[in-house]
């Protein structure tokens, strides 16, 4: 899945560079650098968004992979079937899946005696008070940069619409997720409920502006995150009812590692 994750946004990063890039000239150097930025997302310390102490990633990668491991094997301990609790497991599970690469941009700022880091992968999604806030700043945040760069801005500057910039990058977005899920199983029954999953946020994050600012901040987040666990199903359906056997052959890095504490696992399953 993660070789056609990069096969997808290099491909899209290509294609803007060529086609949509023809006022900007770039030279060679700075073409190469922006389609590797997307194996090796170095970035000036002074430029990173949200960066704390050494000492506090440090102890949220530990905090991440303990959770993160936990609810993994939550998971799969318990039946599954596909309802809300199941899939509010996943979310956490991939929302905590940054510990690894948190971990090398630990050592990006050790060794550059933090001047330089690495773009973060997620920076507390949970956190998130609108579903736009949600993709742009908290979650897979490499992606968006791509999906940014590459598709909104030259869409809403060629129609100076928004709303179709936000439509068709979600759509892109869609079928390339899409395209991951028919990977992942091997067949095509995934494909119209994850496609669905990012045309409703597509249409989420271009409503939002028009209302956000007339609720208040703990309603909007109440709000985003029932919005995001209710619409959750369509992405994470189709891996919930594989069943156990597809998340028994892909455990989260350093799983198997013994020395790593483990936390205890409920004695219950959601339902």
């Amino acid at each position: 899945m993660l070789t056609v994750a990069a096969c997808w946004l290099t491909s899209i990063r290509l294609i803007s560079l060529t086609l949509f890039s023809r006022k900007t000239s770039l030279t060679f150097q700075s073409f190469l650098l922006k389609i590797l930025w997307l194996y090796f997302p170095i970035l000036p310390r002074e430029n990173a968004k949200h960066q704390q102490p050494i000492i506090f990633d440090i102890i949220l990668v530990i905090i991440k992979l303990l959770i993160n491991h936990l609810m993994y094997r939550w998971l799969i301990k318990c039946e599954l079937g596909v309802t809300y609790e199941k899939a509010s497991m996943i979310f956490l599970i991939l929302a905590t899946i940054s510990y690894v690469s948190d971990t090398p941009m630990i050592f990006v700022r050790i060794l550059t005696q933090d001047k330089y880091t690495l773009e973060s992968f997620a920076n507390f999604p949970p956190f998130s008070l609108s579903v736009q806030e949600f993709w742009s700043r908290r979650y897979s945040r490499i992606a968006h940069t791509i999906l940014k760069e590459s598709i909104y801005k030259p869409i809403r500057l060629e129609f100076s619409s928004s709303a179709i910039a936000f439509l068709i990058t979600f759509i892109i977005s869609g079928i390339f997720h899409a395209h991951m899920g028919m990977v992942a199983f091997g067949d095509m029954s995934s494909l119209v409920s994850i496609f669905m999953f990012f045309l409703l946020h597509g249409i989420a994050c271009y409503l939002e502006p028009t209302i956000k600012n007339q609720i208040p901040k703990y309603i909007r987040w109440i709000l985003t995150q029932m919005f995001l666990v209710v619409t959750s199903s369509l992405m994470f359906g189709p891996f919930i009812e594989k069943g156990c056997p597809f998340f028994e052959n892909n455990p989260p890095p350093l799983f198997n590692i013994e020395w790593i504490p483990k936390l205890p696992v409920p004695d219950f399953c959601p339902r």
